[in-house]
């Protein structure tokens, strides 16, 4: 059983060191689940191709202590379906951030900060973010090569 936490887990231990993220989870793991959840829904959305099922269903947890509802996948998903949804979630997470109005607003008036100013700043993140983007679609288009014979149009189920 796979569950959202396992998935964010993996996200949060292998692929970002975000202090914010990780103050959010030492001060309170349960808005840590609740805010990420939103970007592996949106993960699973994204996620165009994947011979599981993506579907999943909410179950109460217990975690410190404390019950929260956290998404569970229907079905077993291969070690390599929860990369690409990680990737996903990490896309995500990104995205927001680029996405941020206070980047838009100039508020760093300083001679040494305007060497790198915001607009700088959001053109490097805009590049990350599209290579993450492409590094995603590659890593589902591998999934689905190494898997060809079980995808629909070739004769799978």
């Amino acid at each position: 059983m796979v569950t959202f936490k396992n998935v964010l887990d993996r996200c949060a231990t292998t692929l970002w060191n975000d202090y914010k993220l990780n103050n959010l989870y030492n001060v309170n793991k349960i808005d840590f689940y609740e805010f990420l959840s939103g970007f592996l829904e949106n993960s699973c959305d994204m996620f165009n191709g994947c011979l599981s099922s993506l579907a999943y269903h909410y179950e109460t947890v217990v975690i410190d202590g404390s019950s929260m509802e956290m998404g569970v996948f229907d079905e077993e998903l291969s070690s390599k379906e929860i990369y690409i949804l990680c990737l996903g979630v990490c896309i995500g997470w990104f995205n927001y951030h680029i996405l941020d109005v206070t980047q838009f607003q100039l508020h760093l008036s300083n001679r040494e900060f305007k060497a790198y100013s915001e607009a700088n700043n959001l053109k490097v993140k805009q590049e990350t973010y599209n290579t993450l983007f492409e590094n995603f679609n590659k890593e589902i288009m591998e999934y689905q090569m190494k898997n060809f014979d079980k995808l629909t149009y070739f004769g799978g189920q």
